[in-house]
């Protein structure tokens, strides 16, 4: 979440005031999000996305370079999101193909 909200450079007390979170406690209770003390509610989390443009998914991903592919996968068209989940696709088929992907699935 911190990271998107500094993308857009927005401080901790506007964010929360947009989602609708009284100005006296926006930025504490942004704050307490963005460190993991509390957890937002789902409908808070989606207010949280919309406003900083990401996919509610990216503020729950704990893989960076999985956040990074959802954030850029975000701001794609329907066509190329297309392209892009049939390039993935023709990738893990390639990988599962090869003798050393079929022999780790074995395990």
């Amino acid at each position: 979440m911190r990271q998107a909200r500094e993308r857009l450079g927005l401080p901790q007390d506007k964010l929360g005031v947009m989602i609708g979170i009284d100005e006296h406690s926006a930025s504490a209770r942004m704050s307490r999000y963005e460190n993991g003390v509390h957890e937002a509610a789902i409908s808070t989390a989606r207010l949280l996305a919309v406003a900083l443009d990401v996919p509610l998914a990216f503020l729950y991903c704990d893989d960076d370079k999985l956040a990074e592919m959802l954030l850029l996968a975000h701001g794609l068209s329907p066509k190329d999101r297309d392209e892009v989940l049939r390039l993935m696709s023709t990738k893990l088929e390639q990988a599962s193909a090869t003798p050393v992907a079929r022999k780790e699935k074995l395990r």
